[in-house]
């Protein structure tokens, strides 16, 4: 239900809040909803136009009095005081201060500065202080964590074991190089199993549904390349295969195609854990090319 609204001085706006935690903001010209503002995170109580302004004035049961910029719908500024919900509030006629009263038995006057506020300031002090509050959320929750279960410790050994797969795939296949011998040759005479990225690809294929994430999740960025470039080079192999003739060219293509599956699934999940240190390296080739 609708809490509490408000008329701008110049008649062309109205402000509501609402149980629902939203302040809405409506056009009196046409009836319309110009925007809807997530302003607080309990039952908006009070809505205030500053007299003479576009700006908006908040109070809610999460304690805060907040302020907003109706032209921008941007929240000016977060005031905190109060140790119980607010429950009225009042302006002054030339918007120099404002009056609020919660349900803690006390009245606060918040007077307006002269002072020059910058909201990216604002904005980088509210992460500041959210952060704060996670940090300090994390170390009580620290002190009550439940030991880690066997699922857990399992997907750890899991990624501990894929990461030595992908070294020794890259070892390897570096080793081959040195010698003189190029690895995707080896493939295409129909020695796939000495294939450096085999074994990564059937290790791959151990993982199921219950795991891949969480197993995924964990791999460090350096060896989520490794393995997008290992599944890579797995499907080049395969399509190589496909382009064959013959009964025996035709069995190996379908053999393979059957293990696709795991790694398509292991190689959209680690480019969706590790999209943005994708997009900002020099992998983009390797992504195009999947």
């Amino acid at each position: 239900p609708v809490m509490t609204l408000d008329v701008s001085d110049d008649s062309q706006l109205i402000a509501s809040g609402s149980a629902d935690k939203n302040v809405r903001l409506w056009s009196t010209q046409f009836g319309n909803c110009l925007r809807s503002l997530k302003a607080h995170n309990e039952s908006v109580m009070q809505v205030r136009f500053l007299p003479g302004t576009r700006y908006l004035a908040t109070a809610g049961r999460d304690h805060m009095l907040k302020l907003w910029d109706c032209d921008s719908y941007e929240v000016i500024s977060t005031l905190a005081g109060h140790a119980t919900e607010i429950l009225a509030m009042a302006l002054s006629q030339d918007a120099a201060f404002i009056i609020t009263a919660g349900n803690d038995k006390q009245i606060r006057m918040w007077k307006r500065t002269q002072e020059q506020l910058f909201l990216s300031e604002e904005r980088a002090k509210e992460l500041e202080d959210q952060f704060e509050q996670e940090v300090e959320r994390e170390d009580l929750q620290a002190t009550s964590a439940p030991r880690p279960s066997r699922r857990t410790v399992e997907s750890v050994r899991t990624t501990e074991r894929l990461m030595e797969v992908l070294d020794e795939a890259k070892a390897a296949e570096e080793q081959l190089e040195a010698d003189g011998v190029d690895p995707q040759s080896i493939a295409e005479v129909g020695q796939g199993a000495r294939h450096p990225c085999a074994r990564a690809i059937a290790y791959i294929n151990t993982l199921n549904s219950n795991n891949i994430y969480e197993v995924l999740l964990a791999l460090p960025f350096s060896h989520a390349v490794l393995l997008l470039k290992v599944i890579l080079r797995f499907f080049e192999a395969v399509s190589a295969l496909q382009g064959g003739e013959g009964a025996q060219a035709r069995s190996k293509a379908l053999s393979a195609a059957a293990t696709l599956q795991t790694p398509c699934q292991a190689a959209l999940i680690a480019a969706y854990v590790h999209h943005s240190e994708l997009a900002s390296s020099n992998c983009r080739p390797v992504l195009l090319r999947l």
